[in-house]
C-alpha cells in the first residue's frame, strides 16, 4: 500500500457552483480505488484559501466555520522542479518549524464554474508542473464560454441555436431599454437568457417581455461579465451525454433525458430534487440517486429516427475538434415534435464527473474504474508535455549556458 499513487481531490472553489462542486468532490474522493490510490481532499474555500485536513473529508464539515478551519492547514503549490514530485505547502512556521510538505501524484479537480473548470485551474496546474485530471486549459476555456463555443463548433457544421451577446455595462447593472428592445427583436418572443459563463442552469430564465429581460439582467451581472439570449424551443426535450478517449479509444456515454416539473430545468430541479444518498459504484449496481444531487432522469430513452446517432455524432465531433481528454458532458435541446436537435452547451468537469452515464453505457465504466481512467490519462498527458531542461534550440540561444 506505501506505494499507492497519492491523489489529490481538489473541489470548493471561487463560484456559484461551490457547494455542488463539494458534493461531487467528495464523491470522486469516496469512489477511488483504495488498492491503487491514497485520495484526500483539498478544499478551495469560497474566499480563495486552499485548505488541507482530514476533517474535509466528511460532508458534516461543510461549510467550515472558524473553530473547524482552526483545525485545518492552509496550503499552496509550489513549483514543482524538473524530476521532481509536487507538493502541497502549509503555511506558517519559522525556519526550524516549518510544517512538512504534503507530497502527492496527480491532481484531480473537481471544480464547477469560474475559476475551477474554465481553465484558469488548469493552466495553474500546467504552470506549477502538476499532472491533472480533465480537459485541458484551451478547451476548458472555451468550454465555459458559452458564445465562444457557438463560436468554434459552428466551423465544424454542429447545429447550433441563433444567440445574441449583452454585456455588462461599464457602470450599474442596467442595459438601456432600446438596447435590450433590439435584442429581443433578432431573437423574438418567447426567448431564453443565460449567463455566458456559468454552468448549473443558474440565471437561466425564459423571456415573453422586453421588461422581464431588463428585470432579470441585473441578478445575472452580478455573477457574470455577459449574458445570452436565444430562441426559445417549443416542444423542449434535453439530452445529455459525455464523451471520453480514456483508455485511447473515442466513446460515448449513455444518454440521459432529464425529466421536467416545468418548463426550464432551473438548478433547484437540477440539484435539489429527491435526496436519496449514494453516489457512484465500485461495484455493479452501486451507482445510487446522489448523481446530480437525484435528480430525476431517463436513461437510454427510446429516441425516434437517427436523433440517438445525430446526438452522439455531434457530441464526438465538438469533443475532438477542441483535443479533448477528460469526461465532459455534452447538453442538447431538441423540439420533440420536430425532432430538430442543437447543441446547447458542453461541461468540462460535469456535476458528478457524470459517472451514472458511463455506468449505464453500451459498455460500462463503473464510478472507480472512469477515475482510475482519468488518472491515467492524466500522467499520459504530463509526460506527452514534457520539454527539455533547456528548451530553447542551441541556435537560439543568446545566453552562455553554466
Amino acid at each position: 500500500m506505501a506505494d499507492r499513487t497519492r491523489v489529490a481531490v481538489i473541489f470548493g472553489g471561487c463560484s456559484p457552483e461551490h457547494d455542488v462542486s463539494v458534493v461531487s468532490g467528495l464523491q470522486a474522493l469516496r469512489a477511488l480505488d483504495g488498492e491503487r490510490f491514497e485520495g484526500f481532499p483539498v478544499y478551495i474555500a469560497a474566499d480563495g484559501e486552499w485548505l488541507a485536513g482530514k476533517e474535509l473529508a466528511e460532508r458534516a464539515t461543510y461549510i467550515p466555520d472558524a473553530a473547524t478551519r482552526a483545525k485545518l492547514q492552509r496550503v499552496s503549490v509550489p513549483v514543482t522542479p524538473p524530476g521532481g514530485r509536487p507538493v502541497l505547502r502549509p503555511a506558517g512556521g519559522g525556519l526550524l518549524s516549518r510544517p512538512r510538505d504534503i507530497p502527492f501524484d496527480v491532481a484531480l479537480p473537481v471544480l464547477h464554474g469560474g475559476g475551477g473548470e474554465d481553465g484558469r485551474l488548469q493552466g495553474f496546474l500546467d504552470v506549477v508542473g502538476v499532472p491533472y485530471t480533465g480537459m485541458r486549459p484551451m478547451a476548458s476555456a472555451v468550454l465555459m464560454d458559452k458564445i465562444a463555443t457557438k463560436r468554434l463548433l459552428a466551423s465544424a457544421g454542429i447545429p447550433l441555436l441563433p444567440f445574441v451577446e449583452l454585456k455588462r455595462p461599464g457602470t450599474g447593472l442596467l442595459l438601456p431599454r432600446a438596447v435590450l428592445a433590439e435584442a429581443v427583436e433578432r431573437i423574438g418572443l418567447p426567448c431564453i437568457v443565460k449567463p455566458v459563463h456559468l454552468g448549473s442552469s443558474i440565471g437561466v430564465a425564459r423571456i415573453t417581455a422586453v421588461e422581464e429581460l431588463e428585470a432579470v439582467l441585473p441578478a445575472i451581472f452580478r455573477l457574470d461579465s455577459a449574458a445570452m439570449l436565444e430562441p426559445f424551443v417549443p416542444n423542449l426535450v434535453e439530452y445529455n451525454v459525455s464523451v471520453c478517449a480514456l483508455g485511447g479509444r473515442l466513446r460515448t456515454s449513455a444518454i440521459e433525458r432529464p425529466k421536467r416539473a416545468e418548463e426550464l430545468l432551473d438548478f433547484k430541479q437540477k440539484y435539489l430534487s429527491g435526496g436519496g444518498k449514494g453516489g457512484g459504484g465500485k461495484t455493479p449496481g452501486a451507482a445510487a440517486s446522489e448523481g446530480m444531487l437525484s435528480l430525476t432522469r431517463d436513461i437510454n430513452p427510446d429516441l425516434p429516427g437517427n436523433l440517438e446517432t445525430r446526438i452522439r455524432d455531434a457530441a464526438t465531433a465538438a469533443f475532438t475538434l477542441l483535443g479533448g481528454s477528460g469526461a465532459p458532458r455534452i447538453d442538447f435541446l431538441s423540439n420533440g415534435e420536430t425532432g430538430e436537435v442543437w447543441l446547447n452547451e458542453a461541461n468540462p468537469c460535469p456535476g458528478s464527473l457524470g459517472y451514472f452515464l458511463w455506468e449505464a453505457a453500451e459498455e460500462p465504466i463503473l464510478f472507480t474504474q472512469l477515475l482510475t481512467l482519468l488518472v491515467e490519462e492524466a500522467v499520459t498527458l504530463q509526460q506527452a508535455a514534457q520539454l527539455p531542461a533547456d528548451p530553447v534550440p542551441s541556435d537560439a540561444r543568446l545566453f552562455r549556458r553554466p
